[in-house]
């Protein structure tokens, strides 16, 4: 989709992808899952607001392969199954996979496409959006991972963030290696900032992010923002993540 083609911010119908034919396809948002009602909650309005279904692959109803198995029972024969996920780690390569093959192999004649996940630069300027007047240094709370690609991903969000305020910051993150969000606050400190905020480089609010927020605010931040929710950023990573699949 080129950018002259592309939606306007929380338009629902362009979230749906294209199938070979040039009809539209069902797309099935992919999340993780969250004992926290918040989480599912929030991901459902990213759903109703994207036009499209959604599954959870823990804690949550319904499963991503009975949501694809019930498009297939109303006759459509393709669909995009598309993580909603920041970081390109285990659930995207793994699970992901193993959903589009279990809904396949349960209802011959569907092909579900797997599209990759939204974490992208442009939802650096989503992170900023309703930050107060002067802020001179910025964290960016992340859930963490073992996959060195997206704790790399996360670093190169804080630094357009960064760059788009013109402040310094780093990311940091709720649980294994890297920085605690506490921590790059401090760093910042010692590097002279002195307001500094902590915005949430999540797609819902749960655990994590509210384990993040809490190490931020231990060490001093004098704001913190919300997770991404039905940004419109975020939609129209939606919408060309599943034109694309």
């Amino acid at each position: 989709m080129s950018e002259e083609q592309a939606p306007e911010p929380g338009a629902a119908p362009a979230a749906a992808g294209t199938a070979p034919s040039g009809t539209p396809r069902p797309i099935v948002l992919v999340a993780h899952g969250s004992p926290d009602p918040r989480s599912p909650e929030a991901v459902r309005a990213i759903a109703r607001a994207a036009g499209a279904d959604v599954g959870f692959l823990e804690f949550n109803e319904p499963h991503p392969v009975e949501v694809l198995r019930g498009i297939a029972d109303t006759g459509e024969s393709a669909a995009v199954a598309l993580p909603l996920l920041l970081t390109d780690a285990y659930h995207t390569r793994t699970d992901l996979p193993e959903v589009a093959k279990r809904a396949e192999e349960s209802r011959p004649g569907l092909a579900v496409a797997v599209a990759r996940p939204v974490g992208d630069l442009s939802l650096a300027q989503a992170l900023l959006r309703d930050l107060p007047y002067g802020i001179d240094g910025l964290v960016v709370c992340a859930a963490g991972t073992r996959v060195d690609e997206g704790r790399a991903h996360v670093a190169a969000i804080a630094g357009e963030a960064g760059r788009l305020l013109g402040v310094p910051a780093g990311p940091g993150f709720a649980s294994g290696p890297g920085p605690r969000p506490g921590e790059t606050v401090e760093l910042l400190k010692a590097q002279g900032a002195q307001r500094i905020a902590a915005v949430c480089y999540f797609i819902a609010p749960g655990i994590l992010c509210d384990t993040a927020i809490e190490s931020a605010r231990d060490a001093g931040v004098v704001h913190t923002g919300e997770p991404l929710g039905a940004a419109p950023e975020l939609l129209d990573l939606i919408a060309k993540r599943a034109a694309e699949a």
